[in-house]
């Protein structure tokens, strides 16, 4: 092995010493650069190949042939630049072959390797090596996918793509890739075939009639192929997602109405039970792109013609009302809903006719109990608007948001806009009527509802404010959340003392957290005159409940105690700490105990 290295080692020298004499690099680069060389031939001549070995020593050379660029651009050298740069190339070149003929399965190296071609305009190289990844690779749709994209793209060879494709798809009959490439071809090929070509086609298949004629007898020639590609993907791959794929890249192109008016009536024959066929008739209605009627059977295609936007509306809105009736789902009124919530972003036209189409079915959904959490808050922000303006509209908001969290009773977003709409409007009684409910159905997820109804009262009156947060604290999962604002409330109300009292009640009552424990004690540090006895009952209480679990309770007593309590106590700490912790957090806790110690200057 070591005779192989060192003879690839000396193919090298030649550029190394020429860098040298044209002062790319002085003496000490370059005995590092052949060092470098000498280590990674070592690592890939090793008895066990490493993949990583060749992409790090692949690396290395791309690195080295990037700064050779950057130090000819500095100094302005060109001398002997095709001997350099093709030999280092080269090198990569043998490289990258070495590790595909070593590693064939990883792909990785395949694509790497095309990447570098590319770069360096090897496309000789690549179209030779396309087959062979094919003949390794040939299960992965993705490959037969880069072959046809690279002679499509690199070498405009639209022929070879073309069969790349075609064999792809019979291996992978199945792949949703490859028909939409071949699709895609063929509609780009039709765009450049000469008018004489397409007669000559059209005499040829006129000369051997098929079955398939009488089916596109009336599409032009070049649009045949396109139609044959996905009658196939049609047969093969049921998924209406994929056909309405297939449609949506027939609308890129001009002239293709005949074929989208053959994909429209395949998907109304087999998808009729589908929610995305009926979205896709209903935006093409309002695209005024003309189709076959929807009936249970297709019917014969319309005849195009120019409609008004309300009409295209109208039409759009049939077809969904149609769809409704037929799939009575929560997905259809989806759709159908998402549709009229698009058309309502703008309402420079026809604003109330629009506004009018979606209150119209979001209440229709309403009723029939399909609509969901997204929209009813869209239905309430429609109402909001209109009650400014309207007594009624004020009414009709009021009863929506009842039935909505009716109809939803686990939506704490919609329970939040009720409340909200109640205490905006002066009606706190009925608001806090419906805390006890609310706090029942939503259990800890209504911690938001009750601040808000505490920040509304504070607003109001501080009766208000103790009524609310002396609710709210009769509910452990809300009291959880809510002690340290009480507390804090205390404080700025009653004073320290009346906070004291309160945390000396409610320290013991579960749950609690450490949030709590050191509001507490950042109370008692802000007030004028800090008492080491009430300053030091939040630690030692925090302690005892978190003690065990958490290294930070333990953390913030030393640094109380080195600041403003007494120092001496801090090593007592520092071992009840290490006897108390989980095992697991002792050496976090050691660390981080070491670091304040040494730097007590720190200690904010």
């Amino acid at each position: 092995m070591a005779e192989f290295v060192e003879k690839r080692c000396q193919d090298m020298i030649p550029e190394l010493e020429q860098m040298e004499r044209i002062k790319l690099f002085d003496k000490n680069e370059i005995r590092n650069i052949a060092k470098k060389l000498k280590e990674y031939e070592y690592k890939i001549q090793r008895h066990t190949k490493c993949k990583e070995d060749y992409l790090r020593y692949i690396q290395y050379l791309m690195d080295l042939l990037k700064l050779i660029k950057q130090r000819r651009d500095k100094y302005g050298n060109t001398q002997k630049k095709s001997d350099i740069d093709f030999a280092i190339t080269n090198k990569i070149n043998n490289l990258y072959k070495e590790a595909i003929s070593k590693f064939q399965d990883d792909i990785r190296f395949w694509l790497a390797y095309m990447k570098f071609c590319k770069h360096m305009r090897f496309h000789s190289s690549v179209t030779h090596m396309l087959g062979r990844m094919l003949q390794i690779h040939r299960d992965k749709p993705k490959c037969w996918h880069i072959a046809a994209c690279w002679e499509l793209e690199e070498n405009d060879n639209k022929q070879s793509a073309r069969q790349y494709l075609l064999r792809g798809l019979q291996i992978h009959p199945d792949s949703q890739l490859l028909y939409i490439d071949a699709f895609k071809l063929e509609l780009n090929d039709r765009l450049t075939t000469p008018p004489n070509n397409a007669e000559n086609s059209e005499s040829q298949e006129n000369s051997s009639a098929s079955p398939m004629d009488d089916v596109t007898s009336e599409m032009p020639i070049p649009l045949k192929t396109a139609y044959f590609i996905y009658q196939q993907a049609f047969e093969y791959i049921k998924d209406i997602k994929f056909i309405i794929e297939l449609l949506d890249i027939t609308k890129e192109y001009k002239d293709t109405e005949k074929l989208q008016k053959k994909i429209i009536c395949d998907m109304i024959r087999e998808y009729t039970h589908e929610p995305l066929m009926w979205d896709t008739m209903a935006r093409r209605e309002l695209q005024g792109l003309v189709q076959p009627g929807l009936s249970d059977t297709p019917m014969e295609v319309e005849n195009a013609k120019q409609t008004s936007l309300r009409d295209r509306i109208t039409s759009c809105n049939e077809v969904y009302q149609t769809a409704v009736k037929k799939i009575k789902t929560e997905e259809m009124w989806s759709l159908y809903i998402d549709c009229l919530l698009k058309i309502n972003n703008d309402l420079r036209s026809l604003p109330n006719f629009k506004r009018k189409l979606l209150k119209t079915a979001l209440m229709q959904a309403h009723q029939a109990k399909k609509l969901n959490e997204k929209y009813y808050l869209s239905w309430i922000d429609l109402l909001t608007v209109d009650k400014e303006h309207d007594e009624s509209a004020r009414k009709k908001l009021k009863e929506i948001l009842r039935e909505a969290t009716d109809a939803l009773p686990n939506s704490l977003a919609v329970w939040h806009m009720r409340l909200s709409y109640l205490l905006q409007h002066d009606q706190e009684k009925e608001a806090y009527a419906l805390y006890p409910k609310v706090t029942q159905l939503l259990g800890e997820k209504a911690v938001p509802l009750w601040k808000m109804r505490i920040f509304h009262a504070r607003i109001r009156s501080s009766d208000e404010v103790e009524e609310s947060f002396q609710a709210a604290l009769k509910y452990p999962l809300i009291a959880r959340d809510i002690k340290p604002e009480w507390l804090e409330w205390l404080v700025l109300t009653e004073g320290i003392r009346a906070a004291r009292k309160a945390y000396d009640s409610l320290c013991l009552q579960p749950p609690t957290t450490l949030e709590f424990h050191k509001k507490m004690a950042m109370l008692e540090l802000i007030q004028p005159e800090v008492s080491l006895k009430y300053m030091r009952r939040p630690y030692d209480m925090a302690i005892l409940q978190f003690g065990t679990n958490s290294t930070s309770v333990w953390l913030d007593y030393i640094k109380f105690e080195m600041k403003h309590g007494d120092p001496k106590n801090v090593s007592s700490l520092h071992e009840r700490a290490v006897k108390m912790l989980d095992h697991s957090l002792i050496s976090s806790f050691i660390e981080d105990y070491s670091l304040i110690v040494a730097n007590p200057d720190t200690i904010k």
